[in-house]
C-alpha cells in the first residue's frame, strides 16, 4: 500500500485544528503549512505532527496548497482543509483504495457540509465531489485566489461513498465576511482579465442563484437553512458582479 500524507494549510485555527488533525492520526505523515497565525493553532498542531512550517508569502489558496504539497516527502497527497474531518468510515475506504489505485488516477471525496447546526443535503451543496487525493509527481492545485481545485484535467477518477464532513460555519457574522471577501477576490480577478458588469447583470445574476439554489437544487427541502444559504447565494452573486461593475465604471 502506498503512503498517504495528509496535508493542509492555516491561519488562526485555533477553534478547528484539533478535530481537523485528530482525525488523521492513521495518515503515514501529516504536513501544516501556516500564513501567520497569531493565536494559538501552532501549538495545538505541535501536537499531532512534528512537520509544522510557515510561509508568509499568501499568493491564493492554489498556489499555497501546491507549497504544502511539495513540504510532503511523499508522492500520494490528501489535501483537506481546517474545517474537514476525515470519518472513521471514509478512513476505512480510503485505506482500502490506496492499494488499488494508479498514479494517473485521482480519488474523489464527497464532502458534506454542517451549516447553522444541520447537515445540508440539497441547496446545490450535495453532492458536493471534489478531488482531494492524488499523486503530486501528475498532479497539482491551480493558482486561483479561491476556489482553488486540482488541476487533473481529465483523469480517472475514483469516487468514495462516504462523506468526507465540512464544518464551515463559526457565526453567520463571521460566514457573511469571508463571502464578500470571496466576491471581492472574484470581482478584481476578472477585471484584470478585462472583464466587465453592470447593475443589470447584478441583478440578474442574484434573481438566478436563488432561484437555483432555492428551487432547482431543492434548497426548500433543507428547510430554514435551504432558505439562509439561497439568500446568501443571491446576496453573494449581486455582490460579485455590482463589484466588477463598479470596478469597470472606474476604469472609464
Amino acid at each position: 500500500m502506498p503512503n498517504l500524507f495528509v496535508c493542509t494549510i492555516c491561519k488562526n485555527e485555533l477553534s478547528r485544528i484539533e478535530a481537523c488533525l485528530s482525525s488523521f492520526s492513521w495518515a503515514d505523515e501529516i504536513v501544516l503549512l501556516d500564513s501567520g497565525s497569531t493565536d494559538k493553532t501552532l501549538e495545538l498542531a505541535a501536537k499531532y505532527t512534528d512537520k509544522v512550517f510557515i510561509n508568509l508569502d499568501w499568493q491564493g489558496f492554489g498556489i499555497q496548497k501546491s507549497r504544502a504539497a511539495e513540504l510532503t516527502n511523499n508522492d500520494w497527497v490528501l489535501s483537506v482543509d481546517c474545517d474537514e474531518i476525515v470519518t472513521e468510515s471514509l478512513r476505512d475506504e480510503i485505506l482500502a483504495q490506496l492499494d488499488k489505485i494508479s498514479i494517473e488516477q485521482v480519488i474523489v471525496l464527497n464532502r458534506l457540509t454542517h451549516f447553522c447546526g444541520q447537515f445540508v443535503y440539497h441547496s446545490g451543496w450535495h453532492p458536493d465531489p471534489i478531488v482531494r487525493i492524488y499523486n503530486k509527481t501528475k498532479y497539482s492545485f491551480n493558482h486561483k485566489l479561491v476556489h482553488e481545485s486540482v488541476n487533473c484535467g481529465k483523469a480517472p477518477r475514483l469516487q468514495l461513498k462516504n462523506k468526507l464532513e465540512h464544518y464551515t460555519f463559526e457565526g453567520l457574522d463571521k460566514y457573511l465576511a469571508k463571502r464578500n471577501g470571496y466576491a471581492k477576490i472574484w470581482a478584481e480577478e476578472r477585471f484584470k482579465k478585462g472583464k466587465s458588469a453592470s447593475s443589470l447583470k447584478a441583478l440578474s445574476a442574484a434573481t438566478f442563484a436563488f432561484i437555483r439554489h432555492y428551487i432547482l437544487r431543492l434548497g426548500f427541502l433543507d428547510g430554514r437553512v435551504g432558505l439562509l444559504i439561497s439568500v446568501i447565494q443571491m446576496q453573494y452573486s449581486f455582490n460579485k458582479y455590482m463589484m466588477l461593475a463598479i470596478l469597470s465604471s472606474q476604469k472609464n
